[in-house]
């Protein structure tokens, strides 16, 4: 498989913008997919091209094997954007997305690749904060009753037993990857670092986001918008114009 095939197969590009100054890397929250950031580019400048990434286990790869540790899936990852740090782009991450993009960028480090302009980490706590309990294993009433609670279901089938059959599996395994995840102590990033958080988000307080502050070195700012642990959703254009304030494009 070329370098062309493996970037093709883990990330797509829903709007290509040739001239773009900076590629937006986007990762999904748990149990979610690319398609949360496929209208993104309507809502940023044009200098922003926005590129969601494709994780195993879903959308056009569900047929594949859902990974379920960060330690084996990073590493695929950054093989696969072997020729996307090349050119100037940003990391950004919900939820689970946010800690896969913040240990992407330290792999990235160790294997000499070029840093991203930026960390754009979103309704996540940073990995060495408070933590909630673990939830992959937890069972099924408890798991789904705890999604209703964060409003997460964006759609997902929650009343159709059939179609919960196929999303429950991969709700768990995302979670699997951050109830085991626990991060290796290495020096801080040298990038700028912005943090989104929700004012009534009960996964993620506000003074736990505040903590990221302490995983980079370079301008950190700490965004706070209206809603829960989904203000993806909730406020979706707020959340775009900080982007594009952040990037500074």
């Amino acid at each position: 498989m070329t370098v062309l095939d493996r970037v093709a197969a883990w990330v797509s590009v829903p709007a290509p913008r040739p001239g773009a100054a900076i590629r937006l890397l986007c990762l999904p929250y748990a149990g979610g997919g690319s398609v949360e950031y496929n209208q993104w580019a309507d809502l940023l400048p044009g200098t922003v091209e926005v590129r969601p990434v494709h994780l195993p286990g879903r959308e056009r790869r569900i047929r594949e094997r859902a990974r379920t540790r960060m330690a084996e899936l990073v590493p695929e990852l950054a093989d696969a954007l072997e020729g996307e740090t090349a050119s100037p782009y940003a990391l950004f991450g919900y939820s689970m997305g946010a800690w896969v993009a913040f240990e992407l960028a330290r792999e990235l480090r160790r294997r000499g690749a070029p840093a991203p302009r930026a960390l754009l980490a979103a309704a996540a706590a940073p990995p060495h904060g408070p933590r909630s309990a673990a939830m992959f294993d937890a069972p099924e009433a408890e798991l789904v009753g705890w999604m209703r609670r964060l409003d997460g279901s964006a759609g997902m089938p929650l009343d159709d037993p059939r179609l919960l059959a196929v999303v429950l599996p991969r709700v768990r395994a995302d979670l699997e990857i951050t109830d085991t995840y626990l991060p290796e102590p290495e020096p801080p990033l040298d990038l700028p670092l912005r943090v989104y958080t929700g004012t009534d988000d009960e996964v993620v307080p506000v003074e736990h986001a505040g903590l990221w502050a302490a995983q980079a070195t370079g301008d950190f700012g700490l965004r706070v918008l209206t809603g829960g642990h989904f203000f993806l959703h909730e406020r979706r254009t707020e959340l775009l114009h900080h982007i594009a304030r952040d990037l500074e494009v």
